[in-house]
């Protein structure tokens, strides 16, 4: 399960980001994961429960997960389309693209502390 190494480099990041203070103060983690990512986001949120066990340090912050839909910008005419059941056509030009813009990321998006 890659979820777990992935939840440890999230608390890596974090750690190296903020000091102790800080994070003694944190409430949210927000991540965006998309869809092609391969990440599962009940598999991670599973993974980010589990490791209470192991690192009680964020047993009191809360995982916000959101998934980001596939979207490519075609090549021909730079339009950016929504990319449904795996077809990446241009919905303007109908020409096909590989480009993808979003989608295959998993980032860190904003976490939030308490005042």
């Amino acid at each position: 399960m890659h979820e777990t190494s992935i939840i440890n480099g999230i608390y890596r990041t974090l750690e190296q980001e903020f000091e102790a203070e800080k994070l003694n103060k944190m409430t949210d983690i927000y991540v965006r994961v998309g869809i092609l990512s391969n990440i599962e986001p009940r598999l991670l949120m599973n993974a980010f429960e589990a490791s209470h066990m192991t690192n009680p340090f964020y047993q009191n912050v809360k995982l916000n997960i959101e998934m980001l839909e596939l979207k490519i910008q075609c090549e021909s005419c730079n339009h950016i389309t929504d990319v449904k059941q795996y077809r990446f056509l241009c919905d303007k030009c109908q020409k096909p693209s590989k480009n993808v813009i979003q989608g295959e990321e998993m980032l860190i998006h904003k976490v939030e502390f308490e005042d």
